[in-house]
């Protein structure tokens, strides 16, 4: 028994031991060598000191990415979905390096995440992303269409895969992927964390992955080519301009030949309604011979039973004169035609001359018209400059009576003279005219007579009012 035990624990020893040597070979025959490549050309140095065209520069309610102090700062405020920061920077390498460095900023959500996206497919439909998040966690995945499949991990864990080579919270992370399509390497401040192959890829656009209420900070982004790389994209650029140029050759061509396709087919028609207009010349022509076949038919009957016994040359007669008679109504017909022609000119000669005769008739009435309303506009000016200066002589009479109110009262009080004491005043008056003057005789005596000089002044003028005229 106890030998049966014994040898049934070495049976299991020798399995396991066969197991791991299995397991070794198998991982020595399926394990991945690391690219070996020398990038050692600089494509892209980015450096976040200032604003610049590569990068985006976005201050919106869901977005803030701006430059600040030598970093790139960016925060994610919406709390579901991710975002993808492409750099506008073209990616034409198959061979390249991206080394950069990344840490997340303080958040309450804990879950915030950041990372590298790159290889962004033409269409939209592929790309690789690496990630990590605060708990020393890293993921990669590759976007297959609409979704994202899991590079590293299981399903269980979302692709999350515990990495001690992830610093601290507060401290950047070095992210250096190295491409050698369809080959992959990730590195992590020095250390290799994984390599994996994307088939059917071409080289893509780059840039940040940002998750959702997410903070973070980039101090640098790097981009290094080899020679063979830098060299290949270029031939692989001047083939694209090649295939560019010939196809918009192509199209060139192309749009000619349908320009050719469509002039002869424009010729085709034009040879149709050409047919088409022969055809119906032709069907003309016919019907006409068949109307003159028919009176031949008849002329020959005519001919046959009523001129039998005249004489050919008396039938030649009667033909040249029927002959004649018809010349003779296409003419008439023919001056019919001009008269009317003639006429038709006529009238449009007549209904010229009357567009022109209103036309001159329509001018005069409006010269006449600014003449007229000139005049007025005279006359109301005159009347305006009238009432002006009848308004500024009251106003000098108004100025002189303020100033000489003495004269002004005695004005008044003669004014206020009864009717019966003004008749017996103009009768002593006369009296007085009529009286011889003497020196010692005098009505009026020296005391009387007043030595104080009166300034003249002007009669009061009646205002009259200008009335504006209306048209």
């Amino acid at each position: 028994m106890n030998n049966l035990l014994s040898n049934t624990s070495h049976f299991n020893s020798t399995i396991a031991y066969l197991t791991a040597i299995i397991v070794s070979i198998a991982n020595t025959v399926w394990a991945q060598d690391p690219i070996s490549l020398d990038y050692n050309m600089v494509e892209l140095r980015e450096e976040f000191s200032e604003k610049n065209d590569y990068w985006p520069y976005l201050t919106t309610m869901e977005n803030l990415y701006v430059p600040d102090k030598d970093e790139y700062f960016m925060h994610r405020r919406n709390k579901s979905a991710a975002y993808a920061i492409i750099t506008d920077w073209k990616n034409n390498l198959s061979e390249f390096n991206i080394l950069t460095t990344l840490k997340l900023g303080p958040s309450e959500d804990e879950n915030q995440t950041i990372g590298v996206i790159f290889l962004v497919q033409r269409d939209g439909k592929g790309a690789v992303v690496f990630e990590f998040n605060k708990f020393k966690q890293y993921r990669i995945k590759q976007l297959v269409g609409s979704y994202y499949k899991f590079l590293s991990g299981d399903n269980e864990s979302k692709g999350w895969v515990k990495s001690n080579a992830l610093a601290g919270k507060n401290d950047y992370n070095v992210v250096d992927i190295r491409v050698q399509l369809p080959q992959v390497d990730i590195y992590v401040n020095d250390k290799f964390l994984q390599s994996f192959d994307v088939i059917d890829y071409t080289p893509g656009n780059m840039g940040f992955l940002i998750g959702p209420d997410t903070k973070a900070k980039s101090d640098y982004f790097y981009v290094y080519t080899t020679e063979t790389g830098k060299q290949v994209a270029e031939e692989q650029m001047a083939a694209k301009e090649e295939d560019r140029s010939a196809t918009e050759q192509l199209s060139k061509v192309r749009y000619e030949l349908e320009q050719e396709k469509r002039s002869l087919k424009e010729c085709q028609m034009e040879r149709q309604k050409a047919v088409s207009v022969l055809e119906e010349e032709m069907g003309q022509l016919r019907q006409q011979n068949d109307r003159l076949a028919l009176q031949n038919r008849q002329l020959q009957e005519f001919k046959n039973n009523v001129l039998v016994e005249v004489d050919e040359d008396v039938f030649l007669t009667l033909a040249e004169n029927l002959k004649a008679e018809i010349i003779k109504n296409q003419k008439l017909e023919s001056q019919v035609q001009v008269y009317k022609d003639s006429l038709k000119y006529t009238h449009e000669k007549y209904n010229k001359l009357k567009l022109a005769l209103l036309d001159k008739a329509i001018k005069k009435a409006e010269k006449e018209k600014i003449e007229r309303d000139r005049l007025e506009s005279l006359e109301t000016r005159k009347e305006i400059e009238k009432e002006l200066e009848d308004k500024r002589m009251q106003a000098e009479q108004d100025e002189w009576e303020k100033k000489h109110p003495d004269d002004i009262s005695t004005k008044d009080s003669s004014s206020n003279i009864s009717p019966e004491a003004a008749a017996m005043i103009e009768e002593a008056l006369e009296d007085f005219d009529t009286e011889p003057v003497s020196g010692s005789a005098s009505p009026i005596s020296s005391q009387e007579v007043s030595k104080k000089q009166i300034e003249a002044r002007p009669l009061p003028i009646k205002v009259r009012q200008a009335q504006q005229k209306q048209d």
